[in-house]
């Protein structure tokens, strides 16, 4: 009768029978996969954003930033064959040399507003993993 006891205590509880075990730690297994996946994107996909100048103060890094800068015209460089594209970008506070692998945006051109993402090398060159250009808009005075 003891035992019928103990039995009936652990099926009230409801952890032996009817497997709410299983689910409680089959949901644990899902919230901390879940809740690492989140914090281990955040980590990644946060990228410092920089000027020029500040790039060049800062000097080479494998720390991944975003610069914003005008895209130099003389220094545009194209490989079609490669999809590698060269230019400088350049602020008040200087001038960078970026290499980009990719495909050629249609507005890139001199004079545009652009962003680069990437990591600013030991050779002074920014390998850019992601170019962004931002549009001029038609509705600032002059």
């Amino acid at each position: 009768m003891g035992e019928s006891v103990s039995g009936s205590k652990f099926a009230a509880q409801g952890l032996v029978t009817g497997g709410r075990l299983k689910y409680v730690v089959g949901g644990a297994i899902i919230l901390v996969v879940i809740a690492w996946l989140i914090l281990s994107n955040i980590e990644g996909a946060s990228a410092h954003y920089l000027t020029v100048e500040e790039l060049l103060a800062q000097g080479p890094s494998e720390q991944m930033v975003r610069v914003s800068g005008l895209v130099v015209g003389e220094t545009i460089e194209w490989d079609p064959q490669r999809l590698i594209l060269r230019f400088e970008i350049a602020d008040e506070g200087g001038s960078i040399p970026v290499m980009y692998e990719g495909v050629r945006p249609d507005m890139f051109r001199d004079g545009a507003q652009a962003v680069v993402e990437g990591r600013h090398s030991s050779s002074g060159v920014f390998e850019a993993t992601a170019l962004i250009l931002k549009c001029p808009s038609k509705y600032v005075a002059e």
